[in-house]
């Protein structure tokens, strides 16, 4: 079992959205000889004008008849995405909301800060090009653990075949180099370490690599490249796309919050939403 991450904890509610999440966790799981947990957050009882939830009989009453199928559909969707051959340990977690108004995220952050050693993976719907919303972006900001994002647009893939490290040499990007040379390790994945220049500098890179590479075991395959954009998001995605196959990017993020990441930018947020692959983010937090 990996030092780094010993519990996967993957969100279901039966959407399509879901299940691809699911898909990744288990492929992650099982690369990482993880724990995988299914983690479904059941709303309250509704209540209603003339009684109040405690007073009305489960098996008799139509809301309660509906979130029970509800969650049992959600579990079942889940196993049914990771397949007959899945073998890493598996839980199914379900979490009840405190009160009436829903705070998913809320509630699954407090979960999560349960666990060390822990990763969230989280689905996120939509095309390409659409900002991050809704419960995958504030999980995203707010989890003290790392965050594996893939949005439902993507095609499914039967494996993950290579880890990509975008760096810039600074300690949120080593963090991300330890989780993805302990993920290499743990998975048998071949590495390519990437750098953007915004300018034609040669050799610029050359001190990040050797930096990343002080993670890496020897007997692993890690090979570099060095990349020339005004923009290195703009860059690194271009890389991705030439690349093809079905990678997995780590990166670092500085962490900014919610409204600052979208005035300044984010080169992590520009890839979750067009790079055509996972993106698994390390924060300062993590």
């Amino acid at each position: 079992m990996s030092e780094a991450i010993r519990r996967i904890l993957v969100p279901v509610d039966a959407s399509p959205t879901s299940r691809t999440a699911v898909r990744l966790a288990g492929e992650l799981a099982t690369r990482w000889r993880a724990t995988l947990e299914l983690t479904h957050v059941r709303p309250l009882y509704p209540a209603e004008l003339s009684d109040i939830p405690a007073n009305r009989l489960g098996e008799a009453d139509h809301d309660h008849q509906a979130l029970n199928s509800g969650e049992a559909a959600a579990f079942r969707h889940a196993r049914e995405a990771l397949g007959e051959d899945f073998s890493a340990p598996l839980e199914e977690i379900t979490l009840r909301e405190r009160d009436l108004v829903h705070h998913l995220a809320r509630d699954l952050l407090a979960h999560l800060r349960h666990y060390d050693h822990a990763l969230l993976v989280v689905g996120l719907p939509g095309a390409p090009g659409h900002l991050l919303a809704g419960l995958g972006d504030t999980l995203l900001h707010k989890a003290t653990c790392p965050v594996a994002v893939v949005r439902a647009d993507l095609p499914p893939v039967a494996g993950i075949d290579r880890l990509l490290l975008p760096l810039d040499g600074s300690s949120h990007s080593d963090r991300a180099a330890r989780l993805a040379a302990d993920l290499a390790a743990s998975g048998d994945l071949p590495v390519t370490l990437l750098h953007c220049a915004s300018g034609s500098h040669d050799g610029d890179g050359d001190w990040r690599f050797a930096r990343a590479r002080r993670h890496f075991a020897d007997s692993l395959d890690v090979e570099t490249r060095s990349l020339v954009d005004a923009s290195p998001a703009r860059g690194l995605l271009t890389e991705i796309r030439r690349r093809g196959g079905r990678p997995l990017v780590v990166m670092g993020r500085r962490g900014l919050g919610q409204w600052r990441e979208r005035l300044l930018g984010s080169v992590s947020r520009r890839l979750i939403a067009e790079a055509p692959c996972p993106v698994l983010v390390v924060t300062h937090r993590n």
